[in-house]
């Protein structure tokens, strides 16, 4: 889903994602996840990021996974914004979740 076009309240339904950043000792990873129509569930996708910067001045994160061309960045306020390297943008709110 982009931002070019108009959509029902059942295709973002159906088209709803989210991203799991974890970070923890053996490196940080990031999650993809959507519903799999073939699987009647949602699904997710897991990559080791490559790299990550904190930019001091805008106070943002971001995740770098270089084969995926998936690369989050998460601002102070728990915004974020996604460049899937394919042409589109996802943008939203985070929720915090500590273990």
């Amino acid at each position: 889903m982009d931002t070019e076009r108009d959509y029902t309240a059942e295709d973002l339904k159906r088209g709803k994602f989210s991203n799991i950043i974890e970070e923890t000792k053996a490196g940080t990873f990031l999650s993809r996840c959507s519903f799999a129509p073939s699987q009647g569930k949602v699904t997710c996708d897991r990559y080791k990021v490559d790299r990550v910067e904190v930019d001091p001045v805008v106070k943002l994160k971001k995740f770098y996974v270089f084969r995926s061309q998936f690369n989050p960045q998460i601002f102070t306020n728990l915004t974020f914004i996604e460049d899937n390297g394919r042409g589109t943008i996802a943008f939203g709110k985070c929720e915090l979740t500590a273990p």
